[in-house]
């Protein structure tokens, strides 16, 4: 066992006393609470350090190695203040993140751009989405180079204005890179649910809506998840059914219609979407960790639509 000698350099956190690690080892936070010890954990691995967790008394020890100290105390001073934005309920907690303008400019320089490439190249027969080619010819990237495809600069501009809009309380909820992420998947998985529904019908569609309600989607999945740990049960009805009636009203408000709407790829991508929500929303917290590779998870999102594009173009 070392002694609390070795660690004069270092005091003890949150007042601990009477602890001594083992041998090569220093606290470098401790925790009431089992769960917040866990978070702490999860962003040291993050890091690519391991640590300890050691029950002292009723306390939860942090350890990490002795040359890691600094590294590793920086590291959760950083989360500490990222959970000053931390929003409080009665059983429900929430961050709240910056948005993001720029991941809002690239959204929209991607989608304006690939409809001026449209208007120069003839691209949308080769990154449409089709329900054949896509389950029979195995050529998945189709759901996301549809994503970027638009009918007209109407399309274009709806898609613009209602996918900025649910965006940005994505982006508060998860962070701008994940929250963009999460939009892009949901986008892609319900494209590949619309064409499976229709295969073996053809089945042609393009444009960004199916993301923008993948969109909404996540935002009646977080509510979901937020009403089912509300502990207030004065209601008659459930009331994860009010964040799901929301959603649907919107979903017909604007994602079904006359015209050339595809109303199938509008509720595919919604579904997708509540789905992700609400997993996103039960490890809220793991987001956290997450806005320090924010750009990384941006550059994802453009790479996967780069990806999708040169699969496409190179077949």
């Amino acid at each position: 066992m070392a002694s609390l000698k070795a660690m004069e350099s270092k005091e003890l956190p949150n007042g601990l006393v009477d602890f001594e690690p083992d041998e090569g080892l220093v606290a470098v936070a401790v925790f009431d609470d089992y769960v917040k010890a866990g978070e702490a954990g999860l962003a040291i691995l993050a890091m690519g350090n391991a640590y300890w967790m050691i029950l002292h008394g009723e306390r939860y020890v942090i350890c990490v190695v002795e040359i890691r100290y600094a590294a590793v105390s920086a590291e959760l001073e950083a989360l500490a203040a990222l959970e000053v934005g931390r929003v409080r309920g009665a059983r429900f907690e929430y961050h709240e993140f910056d948005f993001g303008w720029l991941s809002f400019a690239l959204y929209a320089a991607v989608l304006i751009g690939c409809f001026v490439w449209q208007g120069r190249a003839d691209i949308v027969s080769v990154g449409q989405a089709d329900s054949v080619a896509m389950v029979k010819g195995s050529q998945w990237w189709r759901a996301v180079t549809a994503l970027t495809l638009h009918a007209d600069v109407v399309h274009l501009v709806s898609n613009l204005i209602s996918g900025l809009g649910f965006a940005f309380f994505v982006c508060r909820f998860f962070g701008a890179g994940a929250g963009w992420l999460l939009v892009l998947l949901s986008g892609i998985a319900g494209n590949v649910l619309n064409a499976m529904v229709y295969y073996p019908e053809v089945h042609y569609s393009i444009g960004a809506s199916t993301a923008v309600f993948g969109a909404l989607g996540l935002l009646t999945g977080v509510g979901i998840w937020a009403a089912v740990l509300d502990p207030d049960h004065r209601l008659s009805l459930p009331r994860w059914l009010i964040p799901v009636f929301g959603g649907l009203t919107l979903l017909g408000l604007f994602g079904v219609g006359d015209g050339n709407v595809d109303v199938a790829a509008h509720i595919s991508g919604f579904a997708c979407g509540a789905v992700f929500g609400a997993l996103g929303a039960w490890v809220q917290s793991w987001f956290l960790v997450l806005q320090r590779w924010s750009i990384a998870c941006g550059a994802l999102s453009l790479g996967l639509l780069a990806l999708a594009w040169y699969a496409r173009v190179g077949a």
